[in-house]
């Protein structure tokens, strides 16, 4: 998958959904329109998307919060890695290559920035043979537990750390913006819209013609043995 674009990969309509659609005559209709101006199309696509291949699945609204929740929290995990880079050269993705490093020259230092991209490398390689075998609930399982831990814990741990002029403070930006830019593309399928906004606040192009992430791109610049 390392050669392919980033793409909207599956497309799904659960038993559940399409019932609510049919259903009209029985007085108890749910409409997907309804659904997408109540939570936003990306909440709905990560309700879809947890829907493990032939398994039955519940409708639930509880599930699509979640999905309202997690792309909110994108938008303001860019805000903030964003803002952190402001006084450094930011690098830019293409649509070729998807690959975004920050300032020319600096690379992750810092040993615990390169625990957590090793961390990130990993989920990469999981989400991308998930896809290949179209378990997409599976890859999105594997990201999203990536994601709050990088939220929660990681950018807690760094974000001071991140605003300085030294040499940790240059590991640390350089590692969110490489980590920003692979969430963000393993995100693009299950949550295209959130991802294509975020996408446009720093790169050129859009995020489904970019390069699908790689554990060489996630590690490039250190030695992780």
């Amino acid at each position: 998958m390392s050669t392919v674009k980033v793409c909207a990969c599956f497309t799904v309509l659960p038993a559940s959904l399409a019932y609510c659609v049919c259903a009209c005559g029985e007085g108890n209709v749910v409409t997907p329109s309804d659904l997408f101006d109540q939570y936003g199309s990306d909440a709905v696509r990560y309700w879809a998307a947890c829907a493990r291949p032939g398994v039955d699945t519940a409708f639930s609204e509880d599930q699509m919060k979640v999905g309202r929740k997690l792309a909110t929290k994108l938008l303001n995990l860019s805000k903030f890695v964003l803002g952190a880079g402001s006084n450094e050269t930011v690098g830019t993705a293409s649509a070729g290559t998807g690959a975004a490093s920050g300032a020319a020259g600096a690379q992750p230092k810092d040993l615990v920035d390169q625990a957590m991209l090793l961390r990130l490398a990993e989920v990469v390689d999981e989400s991308t043979i998930a896809l290949e075998q179209f378990d997409y609930a599976r890859a999105l399982e594997r990201t999203e537990s990536f994601f709050w831990w990088f939220c929660d814990d990681y950018v807690e741990l760094v974000k001071t750390r991140a605003y300085g002029e030294n040499q940790d403070s240059s590991s640390a930006r350089v590692s969110l913006n490489r980590a920003l830019s692979i969430v963000q593309r393993l995100f693009a399928p299950m949550l295209p819209f959130a991802t294509e906004e975020v996408w446009s606040w720093w790169q050129s192009g859009s995020i489904h013609c970019a390069t699908w992430p790689t554990t060489a791109e996630t590690l490039e610049g250190f030695d992780a043995s």
